[in-house]
């Protein structure tokens, strides 16, 4: 994967991005150092989106391996 400039964000509705094609289960690593396990979207047009409050985050391990910094 590419450099890009993560965020943790809040979604709106979490059940749709189990059922969407561009949503992975991923360890998502926080500013803090701690890690969580997550929805991670590769759509970077995505409405199910809510920005305002959004966070860096360092890293994302998706379930198979993936890994974005």
């Amino acid at each position: 994967m590419a450099n890009r400039n993560l965020k943790i964000v809040r979604l709106l509705e979490p059940e749709i991005c189990l059922e969407c094609r561009f949503g992975k289960i991923a360890d998502v690593k926080g500013q803090d150092g701690g890690i969580q396990r997550m929805i991670y979207c590769q759509r970077l047009d995505c409405d199910n989106w809510d920005i305002v409050d959004a966070e860096p985050a360092v890293s994302v391990v998706t379930e198979d391996g993936e890994e974005c910094r």
